[in-house]
């Protein structure tokens, strides 16, 4: 079973974030048991994922945040967060994303990370990431514009003592997050205790341009231990290895307990 290409999956993420933007900002909100914000968006936008992608994965497995989950029987399984930055489209603000990744064994292959309030689609297929169809080049090739910055959880502010000399950003989605730094733009991402379906998509097209994910405390993140949708076990951070080498002592141990 061949992966799709990076213009199915992309034409997927794209039909799905139409149907999000049709719920933008007027849609309420529920709590879920863990005390995470959904919407009705974000159930129909993973059904119409899941349709679309089992469509082109047959023999996939399916692990949704929202619940939907299929054993699969060949090599790739779709983890998908249908609109991850769900407190981000419920507060009317557009850095919300559909989030789409294929996972081969413990290894994201493919990934979309689609944002329709932006116009900005991420992708990655094959070892080479996309920006709108403009391939990104490694990560060290070419120097941030303007000023250094970081992205991080909301709550960083409260659990970390940072140090880091330049900004600090957060936009309210883990995957946009990631993305960022697989772009070039942030030198790094100190990211919640996250789950799999929140790295996966966008863990593809960081490790193409030669970033990965770490903990906090040290070690490289194994995304198989999150596959039955637990969150990680320590902060995770994005970036490349030299980069998270250095920002790692700036960033602080956390200064109270996670959630």
């Amino acid at each position: 079973m061949a992966l799709p290409s990076r213009n199915a999956l992309e034409a997927i993420a794209a039909r799905a974030g139409a149907r999000a933007l049709q719920h933008f900002r007027r849609v309420a909100a529920e709590r879920k048991a863990d005390l995470t914000l959904v919407t009705a968006a974000d159930r129909e936008v993973e059904a119409a994922l899941v349709a679309g992608l089992g469509a082109l994965l047959p023999d996939a497995g399916i692990l949704g945040e929202e619940g939907a989950a299929r054993e699969g029987r060949g090599p790739y399984r779709v983890v998908l967060d249908p609109i991850d930055g769900t407190a981000a489209f419920v507060a009317g603000l557009g850095t919300w994303c559909v989030c789409i990744g294929i996972m081969e064994g413990t290894r994201p292959v493919a990934g979309v990370v689609h944002l329709p309030c932006l116009g900005e689609t991420y992708s990655a297929v094959g070892g080479a990431a996309w920006l709108d169809g403009t391939r990104l080049a490694p990560l060290g090739d070419v120097p941030p514009a303007g000023d250094r910055f970081i992205v991080t959880h909301a709550h960083a502010h409260r659990r970390h003592h940072i140090t880091y000399p330049g900004k600090a950003r957060s936009l309210g989605s883990t995957a946009y997050h990631v993305a960022l730094v697989a772009r070039g733009a942030a030198e790094g991402a100190l990211l919640g205790r996250a789950h799999l379906w929140d790295l996966a998509g966008p863990g593809a097209i960081l490790a193409a341009v030669g970033g990965r994910y770490e903990y906090l405390g040290g070690g490289v993140v194994d995304l198989g231990t999150l596959a039955d949708g637990r969150r990680a076990s320590d902060y995770v951070l994005a970036g490349t290895p030299a980069a998270l080498s250095t920002l790692r002592p700036l960033l602080g141990a956390p200064v109270s307990p996670a959630t």
